[in-house]
């Protein structure tokens, strides 16, 4: 029965650091528009900050139009000098990466436009409205961020019981197996 118990013990600690790494290793980085300030983070799943990543921006021809590095939070503020959209790229020192794309939409409209970029340029009264709603995105894109955190906690906690609830029917069933066949061996 020892070898039994010990053969689900590595089974189930391999799964859990397989789920611990694969989530450790994989990046969120979320932005948000005030003014021509593009503010952000970057941090791997668990909520771990990526600390020194290089953050990059890029035109919609894929030209780089801006570059940065997150602080100890995994914060960082970019300037945008233009209005078009910008992909961002974060990427750690041991080559983990993620990205999200600001629309020129975000942006305002006083900003010149990139060459070969679509024009953006709005109403002033349409800007007010955009930046309303812009502001009302950000803060809708942080709490369902906060909301997919926890639930990958809650999926991860959930598959360790499930887990652990298949080891205990495997150990109850060869207890009984067990105890059959002590039974059995007494009866004879």
């Amino acid at each position: 029965m020892s070898r039994t118990l010990l053969t689900v013990f590595t089974f189930c600690s391999t799964a859990l650091l397989a789920v611990s790494s694969a989530n450790a290793h994989r990046m969120d980085l979320i932005a948000h528009v005030h003014g021509s300030e593009i503010h952000g983070e970057a941090h791997f799943h668990g909520g771990i900050a990526a600390k020194d990543a290089t953050v990059t921006a890029l035109d919609p021809a894929g030209e780089k139009i801006g570059e940065t590095e997150t602080d100890e939070q995994g914060a960082f503020t970019l300037v945008a000098k233009f209005c078009c959209d910008h992909r961002l790229v974060v990427k750690t020192a041991d080559g983990h990466g993620a990205q999200c794309t600001i629309a020129a939409g975000q942006l305002p409209s006083s900003l010149p436009p990139r060459a070969g970029a679509a024009d953006h340029h709005h109403a002033s009264h349409e800007h007010d409205q955009s930046e309303s709603i812009r502001a009302d995105l950000a803060s809708l894109r942080e709490q369902l961020h906060g909301y997919e955190q926890k639930t990958r906690l809650r999926d991860v906690l959930g598959g360790i019981g499930y887990i652990l609830g298949i080891a205990g029917i495997a150990f109850y069933l060869l207890g009984l197996r067990r105890r059959q066949a002590d039974q059995g061996a007494t009866d004879k």
